[in-house]
């Protein structure tokens, strides 16, 4: 699945692209709308993951692009609370459809949304907000290469961050794929926030974990920065990934900044 939306508007290119790869199905979920992106992961294993991305994503664009088929995000009024807020419907959503349903009483998700807090074509550049909770993962990929935005919410990544595990452990842990954070999994959930700005040709990347290893090394900013749009940027994304061996479903969106002579 794919999406762009209007250049002269926004100055943003955006694309989404998503494929089960070597699972039966695909239990990822992800949209873009204008000054909007979201990546949503289905707990793995459970029954009910691809239902709770699937709300979760709606969930967003309720609250943040005014319903599935909404415009887009309103730049000015975008902020901690408001992502929080679009976090937090989803995570009700979520949790009310494990209580209605006892078959996917253990479905959650996990997410990750930008939100364009000013979008300025003319001059080529925009601010962003970019929230998540759990292991799907954020980058900003310029010239100088990719940058990770975001920390994933495991159980080893939460240890490696308290000093009690290395880097070389962490990546072998039992817990490296067991969510400390998740949508469904708690009564309230708290995102964690980043802020960035694009200037001409930079690129911020969401995804869910499938793409983890490839972006976290060389190969995944330089096929990002290779490519002459978001779309070819979002497909590269997914091919390298699924080249790299991974096993799970791979989801990417790309939001490009595109340069203020060609907006």
């Amino acid at each position: 699945m794919n999406a762009g939306h209007d250049l002269v508007t926004t100055g943003i290119d955006a694309a989404c692209a998503s494929v089960a790869g070597k699972r039966p199905d695909n239990q990822d979920r992800c949209a873009v709308r204008p000054g909007l992106g979201v990546v949503s992961d289905g707990v793995g294993g459970h029954a009910g993951g691809a239902r709770a991305a699937e709300l979760t994503v709606a969930a967003v664009l309720e609250v943040l692009a005014g319903g599935p088929e909404g415009g887009g995000v309103d730049p000015s009024a975008v902020d901690d609370t408001l992502l929080a807020q679009a976090i937090g419907r989803a995570n009700g959503v979520v949790r009310g459809g494990r209580r209605r349903d006892p078959s996917v009483a253990a479905m959650g998700a996990t997410v990750i949304v930008a939100a364009a807090t000013c979008l300025d074509a003319a001059a080529g550049r925009s601010r962003w907000l970019v929230a998540h909770v759990g292991d799907s993962p954020g980058w900003l990929v310029s010239a100088g290469g990719g940058t990770r935005l975001t920390h994933d919410h495991t159980l080893a990544a939460e240890l490696l961050r308290a000093g009690s595990l290395t880097p070389a452990d962490a990546d072998r842990h039992p817990g490296r794929h067991v969510l400390s954070r998740s949508i469904g999994g708690e009564q309230h959930v708290r995102p964690d926030v980043a802020a960035v700005e694009l200037g001409p040709g930079d690129q911020l990347v969401l995804a869910s974990d499938g793409v983890a290893d490839v972006l976290d090394g060389a190969g995944g900013a330089a096929a990002v920065s290779r490519a002459a749009t978001a779309e070819e940027a979002a497909q590269a994304l997914v091919v390298a990934a699924l080249a790299a061996g991974t096993t799970d479903n791979v989801t990417t969106v790309v939001l490009r900044q595109v340069a203020s002579s060609s907006a």
